[in-house]
């Protein structure tokens, strides 16, 4: 799972937040889930803001059974909490050079690294 950065979470509903960072991350790396995180039962979310962009599935959550993500509750996260974008964007400005090696758009990337997308 090195195509993912980990940060565990202090507030609910989940215990951790997942960014992609390489556009090769995928929810196929769940597989390996347990090897990354250590929870028997929660709630995860992924940001994969490298791969889709600001849209409506860039964040995706999963419950998590046993360490491992139960893929039939795999769906895109509605109204994710502004503390968890806000993290996501810190994390961003200060990977820059994730988000240079992106394939997102130049001006998106400039939005991005300049903390203007949240």
């Amino acid at each position: 799972m090195t195509n993912f950065d980990v940060i565990q979470l202090n507030n609910a509903p989940y215990e951790y937040l997942l960014i992609a960072t390489s556009y090769r991350s995928s929810l196929s790396d769940l597989a390996k889930l347990d090897s990354v995180v250590s929870i028997g039962q929660g709630k995860v979310l992924f940001d994969f803001m490298l791969i889709h962009g600001n849209k409506k599935n860039r964040f995706v959550e999963c419950n998590v059974v046993n360490d491992a993500c139960e893929r039939q509750s795999i769906k895109i996260a509605d109204n994710v909490d502004e503390n968890i974008r806000q993290m996501s964007s810190m994390f961003f400005r200060e990977n820059a050079q994730l988000v240079k090696n992106s394939v997102l758009p130049k001006a998106l990337q400039y939005l991005i690294q300049t903390g203007d997308v949240v």
